[in-house]
């Protein structure tokens, strides 16, 4: 089975500049393990609802929230509005995934760029049980 994320374009790269341009970021497990955090990513998150959010620090405020990061819902994941929702291929626990911005050979910050100034809407990820795929997209499926 495959599912198909969908997130608003516009927003989303409101928060990947903000990653790109932070002083700091918010490491992943492996990154505080391992090494240095990387120098910008939108984080994937599953908790309640799908999201994305900044890794940059000082963290985006939402300003409907301020103490909370300014996320990006996935097109019907928001549960203040779309209710609970699961799905097999995003497991049983929940995560955060780190996309990183501007890892080479083709940043993802420069795709989000030129997807938004040519009119493309929406970042999608497609997710299988065992992978994802990051891109983007003019429309969004309705199925």
């Amino acid at each position: 089975m495959t599912l198909h994320l969908y997130f608003d374009l516009t927003d989303t790269l409101r928060l990947a500049e903000h990653a790109v341009a932070a002083d700091e970021q918010a490491p992943t497990y492996t990154e505080r393990e391992e090494g240095p955090a990387c120098p910008g990513a939108l984080v994937w998150v599953h908790d309640q609802g799908v999201y994305l959010m900044s890794s940059g620090l000082p963290r985006l405020p939402d300003p409907n929230r301020p103490e909370s990061s300014l996320v990006v819902y996935a097109h019907g994941w928001n549960p203040d509005t779309d209710g609970y929702r699961r799905d097999r291929d995003l497991g049983g626990d929940d995560f955060a995934e780190h996309l990183h911005l501007t890892e080479q050979p083709t940043p993802l910050i420069d795709t989000l760029r030129t997807a938004h100034a040519a009119g493309y809407r929406w970042l999608l990820l497609t997710v299988t049980a065992d992978t994802y795929q990051v891109r983007v997209t003019r429309t969004r499926r309705t199925d």
